[in-house]
């Protein structure tokens, strides 16, 4: 591991559409990027031919049987030689100065274990939507705790030491979820620290398993028990495990409503206000409920 160095690791499944852009966003970068790692997913499209033919001395590229973005990524960490690791999801793509505002920022917050930008949303055909503010980072923890509140993980750089302090990187059992786990359990070991730069270039897309409220909320729940409620015991673990499912059912009702699916929506509203029927927990639910109510 040398000191200032950058790894970036690609998972792609499918991605012949994006994969350009992203390696060439890359390769753009005013920080200069020590070793791109390409993970295909087992596509069957052309990615792993563009890449071998259009980036064989630019990127090294792994390829494994089809096992989500977690494994994947996962495979690139373990081959990863930088000092600093950033992820980029193959259908986004970064702007020129990212890694350089991100290295700098690292250094001025030593006690950081990571960074995150802000976000330009595009459509799907890759048009600018809107550009949204991170979160802010004194307000992560404990935030954490109950939801992942906007930070994907083309937008993070991380120290690589802390990584390898936690034992690993991301939970291969989550497909959905698995960025909010890892970044619970980073924050454990230290704050985060944040670039307002809208600096990501995140597609914003309907479909995927970020559309299915089905299986983004049985994926929280994995990690419900062992991660998010593993530091509590007795009482208080008892009411946030409420608190926790109340919110995620919630949410579950957002992305239902989002992809048009009333039934759906309705179900998780109910199991929202049964595990916690109080207005002083997350009082957005309500005016939300309310319009769903109205609806039907």
């Amino acid at each position: 591991m040398l000191q200032g160095t950058v790894t970036v690791v690609i998972p792609v499944y499918n991605g012949q559409r994006f994969i350009r852009r992203a390696v060439d966003s890359i390769l753009k970068q005013t920080y200069p990027v020590t070793q791109i790692i390409v993970v295909d997913d087992g596509s069957k499209d052309a990615t792993c031919s563009i890449v071998e033919s259009e980036y064989s001395d630019q990127v090294i590229l792994l390829r494994q049987q089809n096992g989500g973005p977690a494994k994947a990524r996962n495979a690139g960490l373990r081959i990863a030689i930088g000092e600093f690791i950033a992820f980029l999801d193959a259908d986004d793509w970064w702007e020129p100065e990212k890694i350089a505002t991100q290295v700098k920022v690292l250094r001025e917050h030593p006690t950081a274990v990571g960074n995150y930008t802000g976000l330009r949303v595009m459509s799907d055909e890759g048009a600018h939507l809107i550009d949204l503010k991170p979160v802010d980072h004194t307000t992560l923890w404990p935030t954490l705790r109950w939801c992942n509140p906007g930070v994907p993980p083309s937008s993070v750089l991380l120290r690589r030491a802390v990584l390898e302090e936690l034992g690993g990187g991301f939970n291969e059992r989550q497909l959905g979820s698995e960025d909010w786990n890892l970044w619970f359990r980073l924050i454990t070991k230290g704050p985060f620290c944040v670039c307002p730069e809208p600096l990501t270039d995140y597609r914003s897309s309907a479909g995927g398993l970020s559309g299915d409220a089905n299986h983004m909320y049985n994926d929280f729940m994995k990690m419900l028990d062992d991660t998010l409620l593993g530091d509590m015991t007795g009482l208080q673990r008892s009411l946030w495990r409420r608190r926790i499912i109340s919110y995620q059912a919630f949410k579950a009702c957002l992305t239902a409503r989002a992809a048009g699916d009333k039934k759906t929506e309705r179900e998780y509203m109910k199991k929202s206000l049964l595990q916690w029927p109080s207005p002083f927990w997350a009082s957005e639910r309500f005016r939300f409920f309310a319009v769903t109510l109205l609806r039907t």
